[in-house]
């Protein structure tokens, strides 16, 4: 989860690389569970910072790298396993409710957390994220 002020700069505020607590069998559920984990604590920091400051709104935008989960997400179009199915609306209804703005899919190389995740990955796109003014 990354912090962004209103002039762009950026910091990671809160990260995690663990094993997931149920099993699943395509990349897409884990993709999902991965999401709403995510979703998740970025809503929850996202109230601490509303008690703490008086800023009133923070937007939550969440860059998936996952085409499959970000079609799931914009179609109306049923997935075909039921606790998948389950798990993709709970993030229909967090952008319902606007506790999360969007979610946008980026190209994978251009995904610049995957080095606070992944084993061997490079930290050159992370360090100029949060070094740009």
């Amino acid at each position: 989860i990354f912090l962004k002020d209103d002039s762009g700069k950026k910091c990671p505020i809160f990260w995690q690389s663990r094993r997931l607590k149920r099993v699943v069998n395509s990349t897409l559920a884990a993709e999902t569970m991965a999401l709403i984990e995510g979703a998740e604590a970025a809503v929850y920091m996202a109230g601490i910072i509303k008690q703490l400051t008086a800023v009133k709104d923070v937007k939550i935008r969440c860059l998936v790298d996952n085409k499959s989960l970000h079609e799931s997400l914009l179609s109306s179009k049923q997935v075909e396993n039921r606790r998948l199915r389950l798990d993709i609306s709970v993030l229909d209804d967090m952008i319902w409710r606007e506790e999360i703005k969007k979610v946008e899919w980026v190209q994978t190389s251009h995904q610049i957390a995957d080095c606070l995740t992944k084993k061997g990955a490079s930290t050159e796109k992370l360090r100029g994220a949060v070094s740009r003014n």
